[in-house]
């Protein structure tokens, strides 16, 4: 088969690559190194990272101009070079094609909190045409897929439940943890009000001050404002690299999100070895039986002080197997 795929999160500047670049990356990998079978396009507006490895059944296509890319250029070039299979991995999909629309949700935050979102109404169209015009609609949680069928009941049909794997940057072993003389917690994600950092900011410093966390500090990746405090240390770009040492140095991963569609730092910080302290909303079903959970802030509290009296290493070999991309690749395929 002949398939395009969305390529526009790979034209991402590097310091602003969070969850669907991530995703993206990774399930690019994975296609290209398990599924020789079917012929891939990719299309992007830009040059294709060379850092990511093609198999031959893959190429990577820089169409132009990006203005209206996603809805008129990506239309334009699957009607004059028709493919069984449009891959939709960022929600939008071109406004005509005549391919079977494979989507992917990222998550309904903004159908939840409005609020929080300036770009609500932009983002709200495309899950309207979404659930309209997909073949198949993949999503990484049970969470998503009753939310969807809450918003539209006709379209359990075409929703399939696939878990993301862990990213192939952090697949590889480890034998010691890293930043191993430094004691903290970490927060990894976008500077946005649905990441409710200021809850994760108000239990630390509720703690910082006692005798157990002594010497701790708070380390929050992805955040870009300025914190007048000398414990907690902002760090608004961590190239992968980096992160991976990040996850590994960390007492806990701390996440207390509105909402997720998953949370790949959980999944990421979980394949590091490294336990994770979470809010219950924040953490999707599939990841609950693996993270410490509290409904409330002194719950949060309570169990950051349990992780600092009883730190180490979990055990990633059920998480990995759990969380795979051949596995994900296996299940995709089966929907072309």
């Amino acid at each position: 088969m002949k398939i395009s795929v969305d390529g526009g999160s790979f034209c991402t500047p590097e310091n602003n690559q969070f969850g669907n670049y991530t995703f993206s990356n990774s399930l690019i990998n994975a296609l290209s190194k398990y599924d020789k079978k079917n012929k891939y396009t990719i299309y992007t507006f830009c040059n294709f990272p060379k850092d990511i490895p093609l198999s031959k059944n893959f190429t990577s296509k820089k169409i132009l101009p990006k203005y209206f890319w996603s809805k008129v250029r990506v239309a334009i070039e699957e009607i004059a070079n028709k493919k069984d299979i449009y891959l939709a991995l960022n929600q939008s999909i071109p406004m005509m094609s005549f391919s079977k629309i494979i989507s992917f949700s990222h998550g309904l935050s903004f159908h939840f909190y409005p609020g929080l979102y300036k770009d609500f109404s932009k983002l709200n169209d495309q899950l309207e045409e979404m659930i309209d015009d997909s073949d198949k609609i993949i999503v990484s949680s049970t969470r998503v897929k009753s939310e969807l069928i809450e918003i539209e009941s006709n379209v359990s049909n075409k929703i399939k439940v696939i878990p993301y794997g862990i990213p192939v940057d952090m697949m590889s072993k480890e034998k010691e943890k890293a930043n191993s003389t430094e004691k903290y917690f970490v927060h990894v994600g976008m500077d946005h009000p649905i990441k409710n950092i200021d809850f994760i900011i108000k239990a630390f410093k509720s703690l910082k001050n006692g005798k157990l966390m002594n010497g701790y500090k708070l380390y929050l990746v992805g955040c870009r404002r300025r914190i007048n405090d000398s414990h907690i240390k902002v760090i608004p770009y961590a190239n992968r690299t980096h992160l991976k040492k990040l996850y590994r140095g960390a007492t806990a991963t701390l996440t207390s999100s509105f909402y997720e569609s998953f949370n790949l730092p959980v999944l990421e910080s979980l394949s590091q070895g490294t336990k994770v302290v979470g809010l219950r909303q924040a953490i999707v079903p599939e990841l609950r039986p693996y993270v410490a959970l509290a409904d409330d802030l002194n719950e949060f509290r309570d169990l950051m002080k349990k992780v600092v009296k009883n730190p180490g290493f979990r055990n990633t070999k059920k998480i990995k197997k759990e969380f795979s991309w051949e596995n994900y690749v296996r299940k995709l395929v089966k929907l072309y």
